[in-house]
């Protein structure tokens, strides 16, 4: 999804709503693709999460202590570190930063991975934010 498809999806359908109060949350996303990166951070902005982006498993990694995410939103098939390699580093770092990975890629799906969500691609927008949401009240609890 581009950032024009999501406007004009946006423009189109009353299924994507602003988040009620995500309590100004922190996400950070990690994709190596620009348009998908782009269409991730316009929309997480939309429903009022605070948006950090990474192109890369690595800069992910590097931008974790400064920005200080509440949940991660990540692609699994990057370029340089995997995304298994990225969620292990993750959970290292932060053992109960909530991980969702949005992906099709197979294993992610078929295998038992340091993940809290799994979202297939292409995205629904009302699902991802319905997730984020649940992993942010399961924080508080």
């Amino acid at each position: 999804m581009t950032a024009r498809d999501l406007s004009e999806s946006a423009s189109r359908s009353h299924a994507l709503q602003p988040a009620s109060s995500p309590g100004h949350a922190r996400i950070l996303v990690i994709e190596d693709d620009p348009y998908a990166r782009e269409a991730l951070t316009l929309l997480l902005g939309y429903y009022g999460y605070d948006v950090v982006a990474a192109s890369n498993g690595t800069d992910g990694l590097s931008l974790l202590s400064e920005a200080t995410p509440d949940v991660v939103v990540t692609d699994w098939r990057m370029p340089g570190l995997s995304g298994l390699a990225l969620c292990k580093a993750l959970r290292q770092r932060h053992d109960t930063i909530p991980i969702i990975v949005v992906t099709s890629a197979e294993e992610v799906f078929a295998e038992e991975q340091p993940v809290n969500a799994r979202l297939r691609k292409p995205l629904d927008p009302p699902l991802l934010n319905q997730v984020i949401r649940d992993e942010l009240s399961g924080l508080l609890r």
